[in-house]
């Protein structure tokens, strides 16, 4: 498993010096909880507010999220076959949407009886995907009580951004 150190920094002008320890702390819970909603792994976090940024390091974070095993229930298995043993409609649909052959869908016993469906693995997303959705959730969910628009951009927050890295 690779990983590697995430750094993300806002640049802004003066914050409210106030409101500095709960932004700071608020942008970090955002970015962790960004990380484990797409359950990657990573190491010690740290967060940094000055009057002009607000920065996030974390330690060790994962590259690529694993591969996981995904199983889909189709029909129930009295409905999958014809009275003559031929596959159904409802089979022959279900195991096209799968992308495979009827005779390659698995059986699973269910709480509500036994039903068709498939394990398939899913391969697991690159980290740089997920990060512009981690970093934006972030600052959206900031406790800012009056957010500010500058220029003709619709965006909001505390005070104008300067700039933003993320490495």
């Amino acid at each position: 498993m690779s990983t590697d150190t995430l750094l993300v920094e806002l640049g802004t002008e003066e914050l409210p010096p106030k409101a500095l320890k709960s932004l700071g702390l608020a942008f970090r819970d955002g970015i962790v909880r960004g990380l484990q909603e797409r359950k990657l792994s990573f190491g010690e976090v740290q967060w940094f507010a000055t009057p002009r940024r607000l920065a996030v390091l974390v330690a060790e974070v994962q590259l690529q999220v694993p591969d996981q095993s995904v199983e889909t229930l189709g029909p129930p298995l009295d409905s999958a076959r014809d009275k003559a043993g031929n596959w159904t409609p409802a089979a022959i649909g279900f195991a096209r949407k799968q992308g495979v052959e009827p005779e390659q869908l698995q059986v699973f016993e269910t709480p509500r009886g036994s039903r068709l469906g498939l394990i398939s693995m899913v391969k697991g997303a690159a980290t740089s995907a997920s990060l512009n959705d981690i970093i934006n959730a972030s600052i959206q969910q900031l406790p800012i009580p009056k957010r500010m628009r500058w220029g003709a951009s619709r965006v909001e927050f505390v005070r104008p951004v300067h700039w933003v890295v993320a490495m």
